[in-house]
Protein backbone atom coordinates (compact mmCIF):
# COMPACT_ATOMS: atom_id res chain seq x y z
CA UNK A 1 0.00 0.00 0.00
CA UNK A 2 1.41 3.68 -0.79
CA UNK A 3 2.46 5.55 2.20
CA UNK A 4 0.54 8.45 2.87
CA UNK A 5 1.21 11.34 0.74
CA UNK A 6 0.88 14.27 3.20
CA UNK A 7 3.82 12.64 5.48
CA UNK A 8 7.09 14.64 5.43
CA UNK A 9 9.41 15.03 2.34
CA UNK A 10 12.97 14.78 2.11
CA UNK A 11 14.11 16.22 -1.53
CA UNK A 12 17.25 14.92 -2.54
CA UNK A 13 19.93 14.83 -4.98
CA UNK A 14 23.37 13.38 -5.16
CA UNK A 15 26.54 14.39 -7.63
CA UNK A 16 28.35 12.05 -8.94
CA UNK A 17 29.76 10.45 -11.78
CA UNK A 18 29.89 7.50 -13.83
CA UNK A 19 32.48 5.92 -11.81
CA UNK A 20 30.35 6.35 -8.71
CA UNK A 21 32.82 9.26 -7.48
CA UNK A 22 30.28 11.80 -5.22
CA UNK A 23 30.83 14.82 -4.89
CA UNK A 24 28.03 16.70 -2.90
CA UNK A 25 24.80 16.07 -2.42
CA UNK A 26 21.64 18.79 -1.94
CA UNK A 27 18.44 18.18 0.15
CA UNK A 28 15.29 19.91 0.87
CA UNK A 29 13.76 19.59 4.80
CA UNK A 30 11.08 21.47 6.07
CA UNK A 31 11.94 24.12 3.30
CA UNK A 32 15.06 24.42 4.12
CA UNK A 33 18.11 23.51 1.27
CA UNK A 34 21.18 21.85 2.50
CA UNK A 35 24.50 21.27 0.91
CA UNK A 36 26.97 18.77 2.01
CA UNK A 37 30.59 18.53 0.30
CA UNK A 38 31.11 14.42 0.21
CA UNK A 39 35.02 14.62 -1.97
CA UNK A 40 37.74 15.64 0.22
CA UNK A 41 39.38 17.34 -2.75
CA UNK A 42 36.35 20.34 -2.17
CA UNK A 43 37.42 20.64 0.96
CA UNK A 44 38.35 24.54 0.27
CA UNK A 45 35.08 24.87 -1.55
CA UNK A 46 32.96 23.70 1.77
CA UNK A 47 35.28 26.31 4.23
CA UNK A 48 34.54 28.77 1.65
CA UNK A 49 30.59 28.29 1.50
CA UNK A 50 30.57 27.14 5.37
CA UNK A 51 29.22 23.53 4.25
CA UNK A 52 29.44 19.73 5.91
CA UNK A 53 32.16 17.65 4.50
CA UNK A 54 31.22 14.05 5.43
CA UNK A 55 32.01 10.99 3.44
CA UNK A 56 29.50 9.49 0.88
CA UNK A 57 28.32 6.38 3.59
CA UNK A 58 28.06 8.98 6.45
CA UNK A 59 25.90 11.71 4.36
CA UNK A 60 23.63 8.63 3.17
CA UNK A 61 23.04 7.26 6.94
CA UNK A 62 22.99 10.21 8.39
CA UNK A 63 19.56 11.57 5.69
CA UNK A 64 18.00 7.94 6.32
CA UNK A 65 18.11 7.92 10.35
CA UNK A 66 16.30 10.95 9.96
CA UNK A 67 13.97 9.67 7.06
CA UNK A 68 13.42 6.50 9.38
CA UNK A 69 13.01 8.91 12.80
CA UNK A 70 10.64 11.35 11.04
CA UNK A 71 8.72 8.91 8.92
CA UNK A 72 9.76 10.77 5.81
CA UNK A 73 9.12 10.05 2.30
CA UNK A 74 12.41 10.14 0.29
CA UNK A 75 11.56 11.94 -3.17
CA UNK A 76 14.02 12.07 -5.85
CA UNK A 77 14.18 12.26 -9.46
CA UNK A 78 14.20 8.70 -11.11
CA UNK A 79 15.96 5.16 -9.47
CA UNK A 80 19.32 7.10 -9.02
CA UNK A 81 19.14 8.22 -5.49
CA UNK A 82 17.77 5.09 -4.49
CA UNK A 83 21.08 2.82 -6.36
CA UNK A 84 23.09 5.39 -4.91
CA UNK A 85 22.12 4.51 -1.02
CA UNK A 86 22.69 1.04 -2.12
CA UNK A 87 26.40 2.26 -3.22
CA UNK A 88 27.05 3.95 0.00
CA UNK A 89 25.85 1.80 2.39
CA UNK A 90 27.73 -0.81 2.26
CA UNK A 91 29.39 -0.48 5.68
CA UNK A 92 26.24 -0.48 7.54
CA UNK A 93 23.31 -2.65 8.33
CA UNK A 94 20.54 -1.69 6.04
CA UNK A 95 17.61 -3.64 7.21
CA UNK A 96 16.40 -0.92 9.98
CA UNK A 97 15.98 1.25 6.37
CA UNK A 98 14.32 -0.90 4.23
CA UNK A 99 10.92 0.25 4.61
CA UNK A 100 11.15 3.90 3.94
CA UNK A 101 9.39 5.02 1.16
CA UNK A 102 11.23 6.35 -2.07
CA UNK A 103 9.10 8.14 -4.76
CA UNK A 104 10.54 8.34 -8.04
CA UNK A 105 9.08 11.84 -9.29
CA UNK A 106 10.04 11.10 -12.75
CA UNK A 107 7.73 8.05 -12.87
CA UNK A 108 4.81 10.06 -11.90
CA UNK A 109 5.87 13.46 -13.95
CA UNK A 110 5.45 11.24 -17.16
CA UNK A 111 1.73 9.71 -16.08
CA UNK A 112 0.87 13.24 -15.10
CA UNK A 113 2.21 14.23 -18.83
CA UNK A 114 0.33 11.81 -20.44
CA UNK A 115 -2.79 12.57 -18.73
CA UNK A 116 -2.96 16.25 -18.37
CA UNK A 117 -0.52 18.11 -20.01
CA UNK A 118 0.86 15.83 -23.55
CA UNK A 119 -0.40 18.75 -25.63
CA UNK A 120 1.77 21.58 -23.66
CA UNK A 121 4.61 19.61 -23.43
CA UNK A 122 4.44 17.93 -26.96
CA UNK A 123 4.53 21.56 -28.14
CA UNK A 124 7.66 22.79 -26.33
CA UNK A 125 11.00 22.99 -28.53
CA UNK A 126 13.96 20.64 -28.20
CA UNK A 127 15.93 22.03 -24.23
CA UNK A 128 18.90 22.79 -26.20
CA UNK A 129 18.83 24.47 -29.42
CA UNK A 130 21.23 22.36 -31.24
CA UNK A 131 21.34 18.71 -29.47
CA UNK A 132 23.22 15.42 -30.81
CA UNK A 133 20.51 12.93 -31.13
CA UNK A 134 22.34 10.99 -27.34
CA UNK A 135 21.24 14.71 -26.01
CA UNK A 136 17.97 14.61 -27.44
CA UNK A 137 16.53 11.46 -26.33
CA UNK A 138 18.39 12.40 -22.27
CA UNK A 139 16.93 15.73 -22.08
CA UNK A 140 12.92 15.16 -23.80
CA UNK A 141 12.22 13.90 -20.07
CA UNK A 142 15.17 15.49 -17.94
CA UNK A 143 13.86 17.69 -15.03
CA UNK A 144 15.52 20.67 -16.32
CA UNK A 145 12.41 20.29 -19.41
CA UNK A 146 9.37 18.80 -17.51
CA UNK A 147 9.89 22.02 -15.35
CA UNK A 148 9.07 24.31 -18.12
CA UNK A 149 5.40 22.93 -17.66
CA UNK A 150 5.71 25.11 -14.35
CA UNK A 151 7.07 28.59 -13.36
CA UNK A 152 9.95 27.33 -12.16
CA UNK A 153 12.84 27.29 -15.18
CA UNK A 154 16.27 26.00 -14.96
CA UNK A 155 19.11 28.97 -15.03
CA UNK A 156 20.83 30.13 -17.77
CA UNK A 157 23.76 28.68 -16.86
CA UNK A 158 22.83 25.14 -15.99
CA UNK A 159 24.23 23.31 -19.00
CA UNK A 160 23.28 19.32 -18.42
CA UNK A 161 26.17 16.84 -18.71
CA UNK A 162 28.37 19.37 -17.72
CA UNK A 163 28.25 19.51 -13.82
CA UNK A 164 30.75 16.52 -13.35
CA UNK A 165 33.39 18.57 -15.52
CA UNK A 166 33.07 21.32 -13.90
CA UNK A 167 33.48 19.86 -9.98
CA UNK A 168 36.49 18.26 -11.32
CA UNK A 169 38.01 21.73 -12.91
CA UNK A 170 37.46 22.88 -9.00
CA UNK A 171 38.89 19.85 -7.20
CA UNK A 172 42.01 19.53 -9.17
CA UNK A 173 42.65 23.39 -8.71
CA UNK A 174 41.95 23.01 -4.85
CA UNK A 175 44.37 20.36 -4.82
CA UNK A 176 46.98 22.01 -6.44
CA UNK A 177 46.42 25.16 -4.33
CA UNK A 178 46.30 23.25 -1.21
CA UNK A 179 42.20 23.99 -0.65
CA UNK A 180 42.58 27.50 -0.91
CA UNK A 181 39.69 28.55 -2.30
CA UNK A 182 40.52 32.30 -2.50
CA UNK A 183 43.33 31.76 -4.70
CA UNK A 184 41.46 30.42 -7.45
CA UNK A 185 41.29 32.32 -11.06
CA UNK A 186 37.64 33.88 -11.53
CA UNK A 187 36.80 31.15 -14.36
CA UNK A 188 37.12 28.20 -11.51
CA UNK A 189 34.93 29.82 -8.90
CA UNK A 190 32.63 30.16 -11.29
CA UNK A 191 32.52 26.68 -12.25
CA UNK A 192 32.30 26.24 -8.88
CA UNK A 193 29.11 28.39 -8.15
CA UNK A 194 27.91 26.92 -11.46
CA UNK A 195 28.04 23.62 -10.24
CA UNK A 196 26.46 24.29 -7.02
CA UNK A 197 23.28 26.30 -8.95
CA UNK A 198 22.37 22.95 -11.06
CA UNK A 199 22.62 21.02 -7.92
CA UNK A 200 20.23 23.38 -6.01
CA UNK A 201 17.87 23.48 -8.80
CA UNK A 202 17.54 19.85 -9.22
CA UNK A 203 16.64 19.83 -5.55
CA UNK A 204 14.55 22.96 -5.54
CA UNK A 205 12.34 21.87 -8.57
CA UNK A 206 11.00 18.27 -7.01
CA UNK A 207 8.86 19.92 -4.49
CA UNK A 208 7.56 22.79 -7.20
CA UNK A 209 6.77 19.61 -9.63
CA UNK A 210 5.56 17.46 -6.70
CA UNK A 211 3.05 20.23 -6.11
CA UNK A 212 2.01 21.09 -9.78
CA UNK A 213 1.44 16.93 -9.92
CA UNK A 214 -0.51 17.09 -6.76
CA UNK A 215 -2.80 20.15 -7.73
CA UNK A 216 -3.86 17.82 -10.65
CA UNK A 217 -4.31 14.72 -9.49
CA UNK A 218 -2.69 12.92 -6.54
CA UNK A 219 -3.33 9.79 -8.13
CA UNK A 220 -0.08 10.00 -10.78
CA UNK A 221 1.60 9.07 -7.62
CA UNK A 222 -0.03 5.80 -6.88
CA UNK A 223 2.70 3.46 -9.09
CA UNK A 224 5.82 5.54 -8.38
CA UNK A 225 6.24 4.35 -4.99
CA UNK A 226 9.05 1.76 -3.96
CA UNK A 227 10.76 1.23 -0.54
CA UNK A 228 14.63 2.38 -0.26
CA UNK A 229 16.60 -1.29 -0.21
CA UNK A 230 13.16 -3.23 -2.23
CA UNK A 231 14.41 -5.83 -4.26
CA UNK A 232 13.51 -4.77 -7.82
Amino acid sequence: MPPNIQSPHIYLDYETNIAGNCYLLGYKIDGKFTQIITDKRLEGLAEFRNFEVKTAEQATIDLLTYAKDSDSIIVAYSEAERDYFKRFSTGFDTNEFADIPYLNLRKAAKRWINCYRAIQFNALPPYLQRPNPYQARTLERALCSVMRLTSFHAPNDYAPGRTTSRLNTVADALVMRNQDYSSLTPTQKAKATKALKHNRFDVEALPVLFNAIYADDDQCFSNSFTNCFEDD
